[in-house]
């Protein structure tokens, strides 16, 4: 009985040879754009070979000189998988599942950590969510990810180009084989009542690093500055924290928390998921960040403090690599006064005034 030669597409391009004839057997896969062997080896019966480009490429399979599968995924059914739990990277990467099927044509099923967020909208009618974990088969699969090998963001397995040195969605588009482009297709929300009766801002002064954040005393200072105008100033962090001039409300449900940023005059932000929550309810960011690059976040509807004058934007240096395992992680002022000295220099008066500018008051 002849050997079965096997083709899958999950995750990773892979050829496995089943039977008990002893024959060897040159795998070649080849990317169909540019007729380029991606990787090549031989192998024998009762073994399996694996390109680890993880990213889409239209594969062909070539078996001692013979096409043994050309790529088509029209029609096929796709699994598009979040590896992430976070909030702004499950935002930003979700719209772009919506164009990987209209592109390619195919069925998409889409698994994430927050599928009720995007169920029932109108734009993703004709994608199936399922829940992480959920079986199923299908022609190919992709995982969406900020995934590090050796020790460092990977290039060259998961990612075409380091994701830390391009923007937060394109690390999505790379992925699926799409043209960069910042698409917010909302989130599955019915606004209710008003919350506050009086006019108010929301802020959330938390993130998941320090270095993302503004410092505490300087958010008190900033709100201060806001009550004397007649705004109240609302903390829509999950953390409970207790500030001067500032109506703490913590631990919000996600459709509270979409319903204060709904009502509110303004949101003041930082580089963090409830920024990409406003962005998703096409309701305008102030942003205090300056360890990355305008455009690397959203771009609708934001305006950036930054602070160019001193240390900035060490996220997007090649040289680093972020350590989450340490919230205080500076990459180049660790354990000096200069630490964080990118947020620590923007000072609420420069907040302030750029609110001013776009709230219209003086």
């Amino acid at each position: 009985m002849k050997n079965k030669i096997e083709i899958s597409f999950n995750y990773e391009p892979k050829v496995e040879i089943k039977g008990e004839e002893s024959k060897e057997y040159l795998v070649e896969f080849i990317n169909s754009q540019t007729n380029m062997v991606e990787h090549s080896v031989t192998i024998k019966n009762n073994m399996w070979a694996k390109c680890n480009k993880r990213w889409h490429i239209p594969w062909n399979i070539r078996v001692n000189g013979e096409v043994l599968h050309r790529w088509n995924i029209e029609n096929q059914n796709i699994k598009i998988s979040l590896d992430s739990k976070s909030i702004g990277d499950t935002l930003a990467w979700v719209p772009q599942t919506v164009e990987f099927a209209k592109k390619y044509k195919c069925n998409v099923t889409l698994s994430t950590f927050h599928n009720h967020f995007f169920q029932n909208l109108p734009e993703y009618k004709n994608i199936t969510f399922a829940n992480p974990g959920d079986p199923g088969e299908y022609y190919a699969c992709y995982k969406l990810g900020w995934f590090i090998t050796n020790k460092k963001w990977d290039e060259g397995t998961y990612h075409p180009t380091s994701p830390n040195t391009i923007p937060l969605i394109q690390s999505a588009t790379d992925i699926l084989g799409l043209p960069y482009k910042e698409i917010n297709y909302g989130v599955n929300f019915k606004p209710k009542k008003r919350p506050i009766k009086d006019k108010y801002i929301c802020i959330a002064p938390h993130s998941t690093a320090a270095l993302k954040e503004w410092p505490y005393h300087y958010w008190e200072d900033l709100s201060s500055m806001l009550n004397k105008k007649g705004y109240k100033v609302v903390d829509i962090s999950y953390e409970d924290n207790n500030k001067n001039n500032i109506i703490n409300i913590p631990k919000l449900n996600w459709e509270d928390t979409f319903n204060y940023l709904h009502h509110a005059e303004y949101f003041i932000g930082l580089g963090s998921g409830i920024s990409w929550f406003n962005w998703a309810m096409n309701k305008p960011t102030l942003m205090i960040n300056n360890f990355l690059p305008y455009g690397y976040e959203f771009t609708r509807g934001l305006t950036k403090v930054e602070d160019y004058s001193v240390c900035n934007n060490c996220w997007v240096d090649p040289r680093v690599q972020f350590n989450k395992g340490d919230w205080d992680w500076c990459p180049r002022h660790p354990n000096t006064n200069s630490q964080h000295i990118c947020h620590k220099n923007i000072k609420p008066n420069k907040v302030y005034k750029i609110l001013s500018q776009l709230l219209e008051f003086k």
